[in-house]
Parts: structure tokens; C-alpha cells; sequence
């Protein structure tokens, strides 16, 4: 899950299509807690969460990210594979989420 995900649960809950967004990051995150599924989290999403202006908010999606089993790194490798998804397209940090997961070795299933 990307930072917009992580934030999801503290937008504004009055719009449907939000709420169920919400409430699917949330189930998400449950099972994790659960240890059902594993959450990994990469150093770009401590990266983006430290630009989040709001000290409240960013406090609230950093506790969300505690129980994470494993935080993959920004290596050269990482960079680079990035810069190739960049130039597909891929918005920046997007780019740099792919790419820790790919070199992470993960898959969504």
C-alpha cells in the first residue's frame, strides 16, 4: 500500500466511494495485524509520510505502518529501476514503491 492508501481511513468518511476505500485499507491492515498476511513497508514511505504537512495525520499513518514485518531498502538498484518506471510514466514515488517491491522480491496475490 502507498502513502494515499495508508491516509485513507483519515479522509473524510461522508463520500461512499471513500468509505469503502477505507474500509478495505482497514480489513487489509487487520488481516496483517493478524498475521495473516504480511505487511512490508519500503524506506520511500517513510520518505512521503515525512512530507505529509499535517503532524496529526502523519502520526496516525505512521502508527498504521508499526506493524509492517519487514522494510525493504533504497539501494543504486532500487534508484535505477525506478528512473526506468519513471520513464514509463510511473509518477515518482510510485515509481520508487514498484521498484522496492520488485527488488523485494514481493507479490500481490
Amino acid at each position: 500500500m502507498d502513502v494515499c492508501c495508508l491516509n485513507r481511513p483519515f479522509d473524510d468518511q461522508t463520500q461512499e466511494r471513500i468509505r469503502l476505500e477505507s474500509e478495505a485499507v482497514l480489513l487489509i491492515l487487520e488481516r496483517c495485524e493478524r498475521g495473516e498476511w504480511d505487511l512490508v513497508v519500503s524506506e520511500a514511505i517513510f520518505w512521503e509520510i515525512a512530507q505529509m504537512l499535517d503532524p496529526a495525520r502523519k502520526e496516525k499513518v505512521l502508527a498504521l505502518v508499526t506493524i509492517a514485518s519487514e522494510e525493504i531498502k533504497v539501494t543504486a538498484q532500487v534508484i535505477e529501476r525506478a528512473k526506468e518506471l519513471a520513464q514509463m510514466n510511473f509518477k515518482p514515488y510510485d515509481a520508487l514503491h514498484i521498484a522496492c517491491a520488485e527488488v523485494g522480491g514481493l507479490q500481490s496475490f
